[in-house]
């Protein structure tokens, strides 16, 4: 008996068995932590996601459909994360049924100022509340894990774009010289060749941004900013102020109701002459003046606003030259056969005399040397010998620089223009500078792009 008890054997894997007692409940615990890290890592996720997805919808404005709120929530239940009874977003993967006990929470805010910064930011926080297993030792009944993540909007400044594809592409062809320093150019296209490339012969400072991506040169698609949102279209309630005019679908080439200015020259829209002209035809050798003093405006008129409807033929050899702004209307375009010389410079100041139906949109037409409301193509360059200074915006129309035109943006009002059509082309050595824009230019709605800050 006496041996029996002062036997050891076996004394070491009792203790081993008392020791592992708490070491599993440890390791059990640890793995139940794990759990946590892992729910907390999808929340990150779907916070970043929300957060990005919520700036996004700030930077493309109405252009987009939906809300901030909205789109955020959006983002979220495509990583998994809902509010209750709040599951039915496009893409939703977040159960309808989750397990007992077990919620979510999804909050997106906008914010004026984020960790003592002005701006504009969005802010995600998502969490998910859950009960506490063996985590009840330590007198936690459930556990909140969650997670925070803000998204700021930025703007490519001060380089906003003076030149914008609407819906096509922004391409290069040749040899051209492009001076955007003081400006910026964007495709609105999502396409791959949102920026295309043929030929690298061409000079290039400034800029260059797209929604989509680049295709051809390496050397120029390499900086160029990529995948960002959309600019949104500046002169957009000036289309709608057209369609009131000409109607949603008139047959083309229409007057859009405006009676036909008489007489064998350009004729500017005034409240004696509020007319368009239609098929006009000129074979002055002279010089035309389409401002002040020999013009069809007044001499005290700064600038006259000149409609055009049908073709507009050139066969002789005039110098056309003034402040203006041309208004081609749907169906309209400008057939140069002789070897006119057109420069236009778009006015400082807003027209007072305008059609009814254009009159709430009389401001967009500061700096607009042309608005072309046609759907056919456009080229500048070879015979057409078009200089224009401002902006000009032919939102349905392909735009093409071709030979040796040369487009200045600088408006020379301390100010400065911008080419906007449904694409852009520069080919051969055409020129585009904006040597004449401020250093600090800011033309309408400059690219944006969103970085995650936390």
């Amino acid at each position: 008996m006496r041996n029996v008890l002062r036997c050891r054997r076996g004394s070491a894997a009792f203790a081993t068995v008392v020791a592992m007692i708490p070491l599993i409940g440890a390791l059990a615990l640890g793995g139940e932590a794990g759990s946590w890290y892992v729910t907390q890592q999808r929340a990150q996720n779907a916070a970043d996601a929300a957060a990005y997805s919520g700036a996004l919808q700030v930077a493309c404005g109405t252009s987009c459909t939906g809300t901030v709120d909205s789109r955020g929530k959006q983002s979220a239940a495509q990583n998994t994360f809902c509010n209750s009874g709040d599951t039915s977003y496009p893409g939703s993967k977040c159960s309808t049924s989750l397990p007992s006990n077990v919620s979510q929470n999804v909050q997106i805010a906008s914010l004026a100022s984020w960790g003592g910064t002005a701006g504009t930011y969005v802010q995600a926080t998502v969490s998910q509340t859950q009960p506490a297993y063996l985590a009840k030792v330590l007198g936690l009944s459930t556990v909140t894990v969650g997670a925070i993540a803000v998204a700021k909007l930025n703007q490519v400044a001060p380089n906003p774009p003076c030149v914008l594809a609407l819906s096509g592409s922004l391409s290069f062809q040749g040899s051209p010289n492009i001076n955007a320093q003081n400006c910026g150019m964007f495709s609105d296209s999502q396409a791959s060749n949102a920026l295309d490339f043929t030929g690298g012969g061409m000079t290039l400072t400034g800029p260059l941004s797209a929604a989509g991506g680049c295709s051809g040169s390496t050397t120029f698609c390499s900086k160029a900013f990529l995948y960002s949102p959309p600019v949104q279209n500046p002169y957009t309630a000036l289309d709608g102020a057209l369609t009131t005019l000409c109607g949603a679908n008139p047959s083309l080439p229409t007057k859009c109701g405006l009676p036909v200015c008489t007489g064998s020259g350009l004729v500017a829209y005034t409240a004696a002459t509020p007319c368009t002209n239609d098929s006009l035809h000129i074979t002055s050798n002279g010089a035309i003046t389409l401002n002040g003093a020999g013009s069809t405006c007044t001499p005290t008129t700064s600038f006259c606003v000149y409609f055009i409807s049908g073709t507009l033929k050139i066969t002789g050899t005039p110098t056309i030259s003034g402040t203006a702004t041309f208004i081609l209307l749907p169906g309209a375009t400008i057939n140069n056969q002789g070897n006119a010389v057109i420069t236009i410079a778009g006015p400082s100041t807003a027209p007072s005399s305008l059609p009814a139906a254009l009159q709430s949109s009389a401001s967009l037409f500061q700096y607009m040397s042309m608005y072309d409301a046609s759907a056919a193509a456009v080229q500048f360059g070879g015979n057409t010998n078009i200089n224009l200074t401002g902006t000009i915006y032919a939102p349905s129309a392909a735009v093409t620089f071709q030979g040796n035109p040369t487009i200045n943006m600088g408006s020379g009002q301390g100010s400065c223009g911008q080419l906007i059509a449904a694409s852009v082309a520069f080919n051969g050595n055409a020129t585009l500078d904006s040597s004449g824009c401020p250093t600090q230019v800011q033309v309408k709605n400059p690219p944006q792009y969103v970085q995650l800050v936390k």
